[in-house]
């Protein structure tokens, strides 16, 4: 590359030679927490860098990654991590390094950087989209020798036919001797799993990362989808509470298949929540597609939603300032992560009270992305409106444009009812006549100068805590401006809390 000719100098004196990518990545990363000059871009750069170290610890077993065509692309990254290095480094230090780059070139250079960073981020998932498909290609394969002797010798089009009716006919069979099964019966996943349909729904890539579950698995964890257990309920389907053979508490997510965005939600939660691995997002353990069901498994949260607890006056007495406040920055991390720190950019697009849930300890955790959307960072798509009325954006609602910013906004609602201790639809949000009928937010900025007006009575927030109150709905009023260029990101957002100390806990 051309544009290194001059910085070869830098590079071998900070000996990078023998680095692998591992090291540089992690050089990067530490080097770019002390910059000086261009600090965003840098510290955008290291988020990018981090991405392709966690995609790599993924790639490590992929067999795709012994091939030569594969290995190319590896040796042409740890250059391009070599020339990131330096350029960060430059950026950090006022010294010979700097002296190399003077003249204005270290942001257009590292956007350059950027741009080879962005390849790889998008190089890499395809890598393991390629190698999970040819498994489960394999596993499909396999299931189809077993119906019948005669495919192992390369059969006519005539006998792939005929066998693949056989599997479909067996399938419908066990479906129907599930339906009819008596509780205590026991049945094999490996009868009743239609591969085929599998794969055609959720593609190879990301269905290999999730546990499949047989409809006798859901009966017996939910005692038949009993009543009692049943947990939650919404347009698209029922939530039940159950239990694993092996102890394990779950909750079972049935959609309503007659439902018109239920097999689009459900498509798009098994293609989005298995790749986010973050503390403050629900864990997606698995699914059900036997027999034309639609089921999605999580792990069970005691404490259920946000909502539930906002809504409950007794609950929400003993949810003290340092609890609400933790809750808030785990929501705030997990948005951080959908849109900048994942290997992909997640708008969530329905973030409200009622998608935040609490685990025993209270740990806030985003769920629900029926409605979510990838989109490429910092920018806009136009979309059909989806969403609840209220936490959605303005600007998305009138326009069909949607960014990462209309999460801020939802963001920046729950937050206004964590602090007024009300939901965004409560009969008593406002005691004052004059303000009825307004949103939670366009209430809170009628009282932005009357700060304490907004706050829960059952709060009881004492010394530095109404201080900190005071500044998280500073926040929130950023958050649910009303144009997005306004709006902070989530992770301006995540640093304006940070410096937010929790006290108490």
């Amino acid at each position: 590359m051309a544009l290194w000719g001059g910085v070869g100098q830098v590079a071998s004196i900070a000996q990078l030679a023998g680095v692998d990518a591992f090291g540089l990545i992690s050089m990067i990363v530490e080097a770019a927490k002390t910059v000086k000059r261009n600090r965003e871009t840098c510290q955008l750069l290291a988020r990018r860098v981090r991405m392709i170290g966690d995609l790599l610890q993924q790639l490590q077993s992929s067999q795709l990654m012994q091939h030569m065509a594969t290995r190319n692309p590896m040796e042409q990254l740890e250059e391009t991590l070599r020339h990131a290095y330096i350029l960060i480094m430059s950026c950090r230090e006022s010294s010979y390094l700097h002296s190399c780059f003077t003249g204005g070139k270290q942001a257009e250079r590292l956007r350059e950087v950027q741009n080879e960073i962005t390849f790889y981020l998008q190089l890499f998932p395809l890598v393991s989209f390629v190698d999970n498909t040819r498994t489960l290609e394999r596993l499909m394969n396999r299931d189809r020798t077993t119906c019948s002797e005669a495919t192992a010798g390369g059969l006519h089009e005539a006998h792939h036919s005929e066998c693949d009716d056989r599997l479909r006919k067996k399938d419908l069979e066990a479906t129907k001797s599930i339906h009819a099964q008596k509780p205590g019966e026991e049945q094999t996943e490996g009868q009743v799993m239609d591969m085929g349909e599998l794969a055609n729904l959720i593609g190879g890539g990301k269905g290999a990362q999730l546990l499949y579950f047989s409809f006798s698995q859901i009966l017996a964890a939910t005692d038949n989808l009993s009543e009692r257990n049943l947990v939650g309920n919404g347009g698209f389907g029922y939530v039940y509470k159950g239990k694993l053979s092996n102890g394990l508490d779950i909750a079972v997510k049935r959609y309503n298949t007659s439902s018109f965005q239920g097999p689009e939600e459900f498509r798009t939660e098994i293609e989005a929540t298995p790749n986010l691995l973050h503390k403050n997002i629900i864990s997606l353990l698995g699914c059900c597609t036997q027999g034309g069901e639609k089921i999605l498994v999580y792990e069970y949260m005691p404490n259920k939603s946000l909502a539930s607890i906002i809504s409950d006056e007794t609950k929400r007495e003993l949810l003290k300032w340092c609890k609400r406040l933790q809750i808030i920055k785990a929501v705030a991390s997990g948005l951080a992560y959908l849109h900048g720190d994942s290997h992909m950019c997640i708008v969530h697009r329905d973030i409200k009270s009622s998608n935040i849930l609490l685990d025993l300890e209270m740990n806030a955790k985003i769920s629900d992305f029926g409605l979510a959307i990838m989109l490429a960072p910092n920018t806009t798509a136009e979309v059909t409106v989806l969403g609840t009325y209220g936490y959605a954006a303005p600007d998305y609602v009138a326009t069909g444009k949607i960014s990462e910013k209309a999460d801020v906004y939802s963001f920046g609602v729950v937050l206004l009812e964590v602090i007024s201790g009300k939901l965004l639809f409560s009969t008593k949000v406002y005691d004052d006549s004059l303000y009825r009928g307004l949103l939670l937010q366009d209430y809170a900025r009628m009282y932005r100068e009357k700060a304490q007006e907004l706050v829960d009575p059952l709060l009881d927030a004492k010394g530095n805590e109404k201080a900190q109150v005071v500044e998280c709905i500073k926040v929130a009023l950023l958050c649910t401006h009303c144009l997005p260029e306004h709006r902070p990101a989530m992770s301006e957002v995540v640093a304006m809390l940070h410096g937010i100390q929790i006290i108490g806990l």
